[in-house]
């Protein structure tokens, strides 16, 4: 998926593109009109890099790649106008749930995301300057991965994570931060993982969140970035940002944790007193 070095395709023009076709139906719409639409001629702040370009080619160069679009004599046209009536939907099943390895290009914004979701919310990513791009190579090597070769590219990856529900952008002290914070991507796949009214243990809940969504904890994408940065997961402790999430779940009552002496534990930061729980079970929502 090639969605971070497209700098014109951004989460909100592919959004608007795939709502106007959807309502444009089988005929589809005039790309002349779909680039008016969408911005300027060109959005190109270097000439010279291949990876900024016009906004409407680089959608539909995503849109092409994700085998959403379909053109002819002019006319671009959705590919299935039944499909789901949100492109974040698609891109969350396409860019997350269904990648293996963060080694293709087709894993690039799964590896970011899953590389977001290793660092720690109280330490979060400055939005501006050079001081995430360090980090990051700091903690992976060079060459930077994921398409992450420069700062603008990495504000890129962090507009994708962020519209899938997977980070958020807070104004901290009048600087601008990053905050891994999944809560939204969590509360999305629930109901893939546990259902309303069901009680199961820690370990079968984050097993199952880790196969539904390959970049939270163990996950493949999750596993193969700790590895790249030289950490072993620990299965019995949770992550920070995925602490965090589980705990904003417990406080809208989207979820319930318990502590039985007989049962394995697990610790996740702040949803007890000292952090260890051994089952989450979901709310039952009266009919």
């Amino acid at each position: 998926m090639k969605a971070i070095t497209a700098v014109g395709a951004t989460p909100q023009r592919m959004e608007v593109l795939y709502s106007i076709l959807r309502e444009a139906g089988v005929e589809g719409e005039e790309r002349e009109r779909l680039a008016n639409l969408l911005g300027p001629p060109s959005l190109a702040k270097d000439q010279t890099d291949a990876g900024e370009d016009n906004a409407l080619v680089d959608c539909l160069a995503l849109g092409h790649e994700m085998g959403l679009f379909r053109e002819e004599s002019g006319r671009v046209a959705l590919a299935r106008v039944d499909g789901p009536s949100s492109f974040l939907e698609l891109a969350g099943r396409q860019m997350v749930d269904q990648i293996i390895s963060s080694v293709p290009t087709e894993g690039w914004v799964a590896g970011a995301i899953a590389w977001m979701l290793r660092q720690d919310p109280r330490s979060p990513l400055p939005w501006t300057g050079s001081g995430t791009a360090t980090r990051l190579q700091s903690q992976l090597g060079s060459p930077p991965p994921f398409g992450m070769t420069n700062d603008s590219r990495v504000q890129q990856a962090v507009y994708w994570a962020r519209a899938l529900g997977f980070v958020t952008r807070w104004n901290i002290v009048k600087a601008e931060v990053v905050v891994p914070d999944p809560t939204e991507a969590v509360s999305q796949r629930l109901d893939h993982v546990l259902l309303r009214g069901q009680q199961i243990t820690m370990p079968a809940f984050l097993a199952a969140l880790g196969r539904t969504c390959p970049v939270l904890d163990g996950g493949s994408v999750h596993r193969e970035v700790a590895t790249r940065a030289g950490d072993t997961a620990n299965p019995s402790k949770v992550s920070a940002s995925l602490s965090l999430a589980l705990l904003r779940l417990k406080q809208r009552g989207e979820l319930q944790f318990q502590y039985f002496d007989d049962a394995e534990v697990v610790e996740a930061e702040g949803l007890f007193g000292d952090g260890r729980v051994t089952h989450v079970s979901r709310r039952q929502v009266n009919a």
